[in-house]
């Protein structure tokens, strides 16, 4: 059996006579070198433990981990010993650090945290994840250390004292170099690193070797062990056993990942029982290859106040807000302020993938890792503004909740875009999403505990600039969700659906006004979203009919297209039909039909009311007639794609689907290629049950595609799918393909 190819090791285990440190460093050794399990090659695997663990121990086997790897490497870094903090600067305790020790001496015994953050800079890797299993809190510095299901009295080993909540996550964080490191510690803030009873290692690290030993779980596809599933396990089951044994433990992670590496072998028994093949390739990309994480637009040394981007899930951190940041920097108004982005890389998929939901446990991880970086990473700024978009002003909110009444002092201003601020409707969960997404319901406990805790907090009355802004054509988040627990006077509508409102082309929009106003205190006013479409966006059609109506034969096709909105949302159905078929614009644009039939399908999909299936299916068919009169393919192929859809998922009937499914597909063989036309021979051989063609064109599809036509694309292959087949299953070929191809 062969080693892990240019897989990489530093284990330091400093001794202590209370605690198994040492037992901890030299199982992981045995573990990692052992070919039947890691399958490291021995000669890349550092043990540094014992009385061989100085400062200069230390330092020198990081030095020879940087001549021995290179960009490419993947390398694993665990400590298990104490760490601390004292005279302004985190460090670990190196073995030789003593009581009575003056702070001169103590400087030159222990190793930094900077001094460690220099050390991972000198690593070329990307694929880094570093360990850090400590005896923190009161255990590392008044000697309480939990063992044998007892509190036991340990030696001080340092002169320098530190509070426990000064060490956990600050440790952690003072180590990130924001390159991309992952880091995980084994507990929070007042918290201790434990072990019980007769276990030979900490509880930290016993987990982290049954993940190695392929114990994490049942089920295994390729024969590696990868860093995410590692810190999802670790995640999970050390705070589970510490609250079974009465007391908290809780791993902190950064957010920081390049790749989601292979990090050892799955053990040689479990491979050989489901004939995984060993000589599988572990990477498939070069670490060069690997798109740059971006963790900071602009960051000065003398810069006091801090504006932070938090983008959602299906977006990625640096791209979300477009050319928002780029704008902001060029503005002086905007001198002295530092701009970040925060949230899951690019590299790094949440429970449910990229997609515009996502599960409870990504928004608590990243809204914890928020709130600690208040703390510990941004703690030289006087004030942190903050930008989110879709869930991360959930992340926002959460974050804000937990910090302490100090740190959340600094907050200045707090601007909201599209966020589902009261969740998402249950109804729509139910029909649509079939529970995916229950967590995120209006009615489920968390919104409704968030909800309650923001409101005991700050009672509509906030000690920062708040404003909350929704899309006029958000086809995610209704105004209800949005602006739902706020005053009327924090909200504010400006153009765009749920993607494009944070995405201008150019500083000439109301978005970026809105942000920029907003952080420099001046009044905003809408200059660049119509008037007409506020209202429609608010449901006052009343005043878009007012204003349209008597001017109608003058309007312009979008003044036509809100007019017909707004007449539809008065239910004068009739009257919108009638100024369609006669206005001589709409006679010259066939897919104003398709738009509204659209409008409609997107509303049936959140609702499902009969009505506005009915609707969508009458103005995709009168769109359909009107192509199939003029002959335009492209429209009948639009049109015709659509009505297939509606067919199966509204109506419940194969054949007419079958019907508009083989119309479409024969009207795209004259058409020019382009993402829809690829999009509809996709959907169109689905509906006739040609999965391979269809997986074939949907991925032609899925590459040209940005975030938002690959979210339209899997919606409606998704909800037919299911619709045809009957089944949901996570595990089913055809939809595991949808999930990769269009929300990964």
């Amino acid at each position: 059996m062969g080693k892990l190819k240019n897989a990489y090791a530093l284990l330091i285990g400093v001794g202590d006579e209370n605690i198994d440190t040492l037992n901890d460093a030299t199982d992981i050794y045995n573990l990692l070198v052992d070919e039947a399990l890691a399958g490291y090659d021995p000669e890349n695997v550092i043990l540094v433990s014992g009385i061989k663990s100085t400062r200069q121990d230390i330092l020198e086997a990081f030095d020879k981990l940087q001549k021995i790897t290179n960009e490419d490497s993947s390398i694993f870094i665990y400590y298990s010993g104490h760490g601390g903090f004292g005279l302004g600067k985190y460090y670990i305790v190196p073995y030789g650090m003593k009581d009575g020790m003056t702070a001169e001496e103590v400087k030159k015994t222990w190793v930094s945290a900077s001094k460690l953050k220099k050390k991972l800079n000198g690593l070329t890797s990307k694929r880094l994840i570093f360990f850090l299993d400590c005896c923190h809190a009161e255990g590392m510095t008044k000697g309480n250390f939990l063992n044998n299901d007892s509190t036991s009295t340990v030696k001080n080993k340092s002169a320098v004292k530190a509070k426990s909540s000064d060490i956990a996550d600050g440790l952690g964080q003072k180590i990130d170099n924001e390159r991309g490191v992952s880091i995980i510690s084994s507990c929070r803030e007042d918290q201790e690193s434990f072990q019980f009873g007769s276990d030979r290692n900490s509880l930290f690290t016993k987990y982290l070797i049954k993940a190695f030993q392929g114990k994490h779980k049942s089920q295994f596809e390729e024969p590696f062990i990868r860093i995410l599933e590692v810190i999802a396990y670790l995640q999970k089951e050390v705070p589970k056993e510490a609250k079974e044994k009465g007391v908290n433990q809780n791993p902190y992670v950064n957010l920081q990942n390049y790749d989601n590496f292979a990090l050892s072998y799955v053990p040689k028994e479990i491979r050989e029982s489901i004939s995984i093949d060993n000589t599988a390739n572990s990477e498939k990309t070069t670490s060069k290859a690997l798109k740059e994480v971006v963790t900071s637009y602009r960051e000065k040394k003398e810069a006091n106040n801090l504006l932070l981007f938090v983008h959602g899930f299906s977006g990625e951190a640096a791209e979300t807000f477009g050319i928002i940041p780029e704008l902001l920097m060029k503005d002086e108004k905007m001198n002295g302020w530092d701009m970040k982005p925060l949230g899951y890389s690019q590299n790094v998929n949440p429970e449910f993938g990229k997609d515009i939901w996502a599960g409870i446990s990504d928004i608590d991880k990243i809204s914890d890792y928020l709130a600690t970086s208040f703390k510990y990473k941004f703690d030289k700024y006087d004030r942190i503004a903050i930008v989110a978009h879709s869930l991360g002003g959930l992340v926002a909110q959460k974050a804000i909740i937990n910090l302490s009444d100090e740190l959340r002092s600094k907050i200045s201003h707090l601007i909201l875009l599209g966020s589902p601020n009261n969740g998402i409707d249950a109804s729509i969960i139910t029909n649509l999403f079939n529970n995916k997404y229950q967590q995120l319901s209006s009615q489920g406990n968390f919104i409704l505990t968030l909800r309650k805790e923001w409101e005991t907090i700050f009672k509509n009355q906030y000690p920062f600039k708040l404003k909350i802004a929704a899309g006029t054509k958000d086809e995610y988040v209704n105004n209800k969700s949005c602006f739902g627990p706020f005053p009327e006077e924090y909200c504010e509508t400006i153009e765009g659906d749920h993607l494009s409102m944070v995405k201008p082309k150019d500083e000439h929009n109301d978005c970026y006004y809105l942000i920029l106003n907003t952080l420099t205190d001046n009044e905003f006013y809408n200059q660049y979203t119509n008037n007409e479409e506020i209202n429609l966006a608010l449901g006052k059609y009343d005043a878009v009919v007012k204003k349209l109506l008597p001017i109608v034969d003058s309007i312009d096709l979008n003044g036509l297209k809100q007019l017909t909105f707004s007449l539809e949302g008065m239910d004068r159905k009739e009257e919108a039909l009638e100024i369609i078929e006669n206005h001589p614009l709409a006679k010259d644009n066939m897919d104003l039909f398709g738009l509204i039939g659209g409008r409609y399908k997107r509303s049936y999909l959140k609702s499902y009311s009969k009505e506005d299936g009915a609707s969508a299916f009458e103005y995709y068919n009168k769109g359909l007639n009107q192509a199939v009169a003029e002959n335009n393919l492209n429209q009948i192929y639009y049109q015709a794609i659509n009505l297939a859809f509606l067919s199966i998922v509204v109506k419940g009937s194969e054949t007419e689907m079958l019907k508009y499914a083989n119309q479409a597909l024969e009207a795209t063989k004259s058409c020019r290629d382009n993402l829809w036309k690829y999009a509809t021979i996709a959907e169109a051989n689905l509906y006739l049950d040609n999965l391979d063609i269809a997986k074939e064109f949907y991925k032609k599809a899925s590459e040209m595609a940005g975030i938002r036509e690959k979210i339209s694309m899997y919606t409606n292959a998704y909800k037919a799918y299911v619709c045809l087949m009957n089944t949901d299953n996570p595990d089913d070929d055809f939809l595991k393909f949808l999930h990769t191809s269009f929300l990964t």
